[in-house]
């Protein structure tokens, strides 16, 4: 059905698309056949299609991927904060199911704080909100690269965007990491996967410090990227010990008493 009107906006149609909001010109009946071969399937795909496009743009080459997505190359990508706030749940889900299975198997690998009262009652809390906390530190990340990384003539949103990239990489690193942990339930070492868990922090470090290199390479010598990494990382330690603190202080109604955090995980 094809109309010199679009049926959705009624803007007069002069190609394939509809200039005013981007419909299609042709159009047809609903049927049962269309429903699921296009709506359902194909849109189902390109979901898919969209996501692990981003996630794996994320992981590769994360700096530069903000950078295109920056410039308007965004038809490919999946929407980076939907896409976290999906793996936030998706790692809740996995971490429960995981202390589930380990408080049957194993007690002592459950992801569960162990420390004293107060401790306890801080590890619940960033058990529970760790990372929608985490998600709550991308404004201040893009204020600090923002203020540091100038050369590019980035605005504060732009950052934003790098910083939601890497963030997103860091999620998709930590799920992999939680999968990859249910095979320890399979009779693989335990050790092996301490040693993991050890040393994901300096993964992590690793990715945020290549992801930034991949988006000002460009615009500063190494020694110059050096020393500017190396200040937004203080300055974002700063920012967490800060934050720490205030939950620390939440957690035991602001009290002086010396706090022992230790994770299992």
């Amino acid at each position: 059905m094809t109309d010199k009107n679009c049926l959705n906006c009624g803007k007069e149609l002069t190609d394939k698309y509809c200039s005013g909001c981007g419909q299609k010109a042709a159009t047809h009946r609903i049927t049962f056949k269309h429903f699921i071969s296009h709506d359902v399937l194909h849109g189902t795909l390109h979901l898919e299609k969209g996501m692990f496009f981003t996630a794996k743009q994320a992981l590769i080459r994360p700096g530069q991927a903000a950078l295109d997505y920056i410039s308007g190359k965004r038809v490919n990508y999946y929407n980076v904060f939907y896409f976290i706030l999906l793996l936030i749940g998706f790692n809740i889900l996995l971490t429960h199911y995981y202390n589930e299975i380990a408080l049957k198997v194993d007690p002592s690998r459950a992801l569960i704080p162990t420390t004293n009262e107060a401790g306890k009652t801080i590890g619940e809390i960033l058990f529970k909100y760790g990372k929608l906390f985490i998600f709550a530190l991308v404004p201040a990340t893009a204020l600090n690269s923002f203020m540091i990384f100038k050369r590019k003539s980035l605005n504060y949103t732009e950052h934003f965007m790098i910083s939601g990239l890497l963030l997103l990489g860091i999620f998709l690193i930590t799920t992999l990491v939680i999968v990859f942990s249910f095979l320890e339930f399979a009779g693989l070492s335990p050790d092996f996967f301490d040693f993991i868990h050890r040393y994901i922090p300096h993964l992590v470090m690793i990715y945020i410090i290549f992801g930034y290199y991949n988006a000002f390479r460009e615009d500063y010598s190494l020694p110059g990227f050096g020393y500017r990494m190396l200040l937004f990382i203080l300055i974002c330690s700063a920012e967490i010990i800060l934050f720490l603190c205030i939950i620390a202080g939440i957690a035991t109604g602001w009290k002086s008493d010396e706090i022992d955090i230790q994770f299992v995980f």
